[in-house]
């Protein structure tokens, strides 16, 4: 019986070294926009990581502390470049390696 909890403390370790991440691409002609959801380091709160090339100071990140705030800002940030002629190129969840 031990082992099997001993077990499924490694395997639960193992899991909160990886967090998910929802990224969003979006075209125009030959630039791209990335966006990007995942929880903080600590799971304390939602960054939304967005990376528009007209940004010489590069990504830019705003935190929330609930997943539909945090939803709600990329829909607004996906209307308003859709209608400036964006268009969503790809979507991807990823399980990525906490930094």
């Amino acid at each position: 019986m031990s082992m099997c909890l001993s077990g499924a403390s490694a395997t639960m370790s193992l899991d909160t070294r990886f967090v998910r991440v929802l990224k969003w691409t979006f075209r125009r002609d030959d630039e791209t926009v990335i966006c990007e959801l995942g929880l903080t380091g600590d799971d304390s709160a939602y960054e939304l990581r967005i990376d528009p090339p007209w940004n010489p100071a590069g990504t830019t990140t705003e935190i929330f502390d609930d997943a539909m705030a945090a939803f709600q800002r990329h829909g607004m940030i996906e209307r308003i470049l859709v209608q400036e002629g964006w268009s969503l190129d790809k979507f991807e969840s990823q399980r990525v390696m906490r930094g």
